[in-house]
């Protein structure tokens, strides 16, 4: 619902109460129609106060409705201020026009100040794409020297979560993540570990969600930790690359 702003109210806190309205969020899906309501409670004349739909997105900032008129045939408007309705209304939703944040906008004429404001994120749907582990699905590391595990995910809207896991525990590990900011980008979270010998043989497990997928569903991918041991690499130099279990076979022989 549109916040009311009083038209003699001091500029100052007409801005400060601009800012203070919340984003409201919004899910769909390619194709699909969806309405974005800007009402408000008292009604002004339409002579006297200009009314339009704005988009915002990374790379740009468009005016997609002006009073009743749009800019798009895929928009229209439902135009009735003196009901204290403008709503805009989006037909065959498209990932690539519509992503992103709408703002309804009334203002007096001749003037910058909002007397309401409305404001919508709306998020297009997209399953984020299978995750990748770098080293890869075995990861060699040595005995206390610190190892990066990096799990990726292409695309998806919005970015997806990720989140790493040690076999047999449920808590989630942290680490380093970087959204990648449209469907089109890489988001990648990387787990910083510093192995012992007693976690040769753990697995890693990355996992990948957004709400383009049902809850239940989760897209995963495991690698296994191989740990080379520094014990006695000055005795064995030929077996510098084996694993700690193969290693502690070798020295109770």
């Amino acid at each position: 619902m549109c916040n009311s702003l009083e038209e003699n109210w001091p500029e100052g806190v007409l801005l400060l109460i601009g800012l203070a309205v919340a984003n409201k969020t919004m899910d769909t899906r390619e194709g699909e129609d969806v309405t974005l309501k800007c009402r408000f409670n008292e009604h002004y004349s339409d002579r006297e106060y200009s009314y339009y739909w704005a988009q915002q997105s990374p790379n740009k900032y468009d005016n997609v409705a002006i009073k009743g008129d749009t800019f798009n045939s895929n928009y229209k408007i439902d135009y009735r201020p003196n009901q204290g309705i403008y709503d805009l209304q989006i037909f065959n939703v498209s990932y690539a026009r519509d992503n992103g944040r709408f703002e309804c906008r009334i203002k007096q004429i001749g003037s910058d100040n909002a007397i309401y404001e409305d404001y919508y994120n709306l998020t297009v749907l997209t399953p984020p794409q299978p995750p990748l582990i770098f080293p890869g699905s075995e990861t060699t590391a040595t005995e206390d020297k610190k190892q990066e595990l990096t799990c990726s995910s292409v695309g998806g809207s919005p970015d997806p979560t990720i989140s790493w896991y040690r076999e047999g525990s449920t808590t989630p590990l942290a680490a380093n993540l970087i959204y990648g900011g449209s469907r089109d980008m890489q988001t990648t979270s990387t787990l910083t570990i510093i192995p012992r010998r007693e976690d040769d043989g753990a697995k890693f497990t990355c996992v990948v969600w957004n709400r383009a997928l049902p809850e239940s569903q989760r897209l995963e991918t495991v690698t296994t930790l191989s740990v080379n041991c520094l014990e006695r690499l000055d005795a064995l130099p030929s077996r510098c690359s084996a694993s700690c279990l193969e290693l502690k076979k070798i020295q109770n022989v």
